[in-house]
């Protein structure tokens, strides 16, 4: 009597999720109306994301941006630190709606936008408590299908993540094509850098992830930070990771901070700028904007996030 009691409870739990999901398809779906297919889209996604907060990457993250922009290409970024948005205080543009507004005013993405330096687009995650409540599960679908409409007319999609390895932070770097992260020679830093590596391993991102040394004191620094990330990703992951470059330590960075303009503006022509610059042509060098092998579809990915798969 048992056993027969303890087989219907089984059945019982996987008609229930099997119900759950259908009804997260249907709710998907009345966000996406368009069929969700495995497509080339135009549009390359890439998530910059660090394991903790202090690493300049959201400074990395608008300075990379409008070098991408110089050398020819459509440009949008999204700072998707939601609640703790600074990204139009680094590009000295002021915002007049945030993505909170496309939840509670209906707005589009293209509503919600600025234009920035060198005219790259952005859109910001808002500073507060409203914009904090966005991240729950329910919110994420509108807002990931808002930025896919960015995809017809942009070539990179920059998603300036929050720090650390929450949910919302995770869920935004599986859904981009590849990701970036910012580290720095704090012992801390390269800790939290790897248990983040860890984390989009474990959760099956499939896509490269490219490492940024950032607040070193010099080309060897940078290259000894790499190596020891290296290492320990390789040894315990099996996972190879990609070495983009080194920013050293400079006041030209924290004026650039203290007077709201990206430093690839206000001094294009500095050391730091060039390596940006640099860093920019050699992800570039290994990408194709309109790559014939395109695996998932922005959808696709979406929707593996939804369900919580995140194949």
């Amino acid at each position: 009597m048992l056993i027969i009691l303890l087989i219907s409870l089984l059945r019982r739990k996987t008609m229930n999720d099997q119900a759950k999901n259908l009804r997260k398809i249907m709710e998907f779906k009345s966000v996406n109306q368009e069929e969700i297919t495995v497509v080339n889209n135009k549009a390359k996604v890439i998530s910059i994301s660090s394991g903790k907060g202090g690493v300049g990457k959201t400074n990395f993250a608008i300075n990379f941006a409008i070098t991408l922009k110089r050398l020819g290409y459509e440009v949008a970024i999204i700072d998707a630190d939601i609640g703790l948005s600074n990204i139009e205080i680094l590009a000295g543009v002021n915002m007049n709606f945030t993505i909170s507004d496309i939840i509670f005013s209906n707005k589009d993405i293209f509503e919600i936008m600025s234009i920035g330096p060198e005219g790259i687009k952005i859109i910001s995650g808002g500073s507060g408590l409203k914009e904090l409540s966005l991240l729950k599960d329910d919110n994420f679908p509108k807002l990931l299908k808002e930025i896919e409409k960015l995809q017809s007319s942009t070539d990179y999609i920059i998603i300036d993540t929050g720090a650390g390895i929450s949910k919302a932070v995770t869920d935004f770097i599986m859904t981009s094509d590849e990701t970036i992260i910012i580290c720095t020679p704090d012992p801390t830093s390269l800790m939290d850098s790897y248990t983040l590596i860890k984390s989009i391993f474990y959760t099956g991102f499939p896509g490269p992830i490219n490492i940024v040394c950032n607040l070193v004191n010099s080309k060897s620094e940078g290259t000894e930070i790499f190596n020891k990330l290296y290492n320990t990703t390789n040894k315990f992951l099996q996972r190879d990771i990609n070495y983009l470059g080194y920013i050293e330590k400079s006041d030209l960075v924290n004026n650039a901070v203290r007077n709201q303009i990206p430093f690839t503006i206000s001094n294009p022509n500095n050391s730091i700028s060039r390596k940006i610059n640099v860093m920019a042509m050699n992800f570039l060098g290994t990408k194709s904007v309109k790559d014939e092998n395109t695996k998932k579809s922005f959808s696709k990915r979406i929707l593996d996030i939804f369900l919580g798969r995140g194949e």
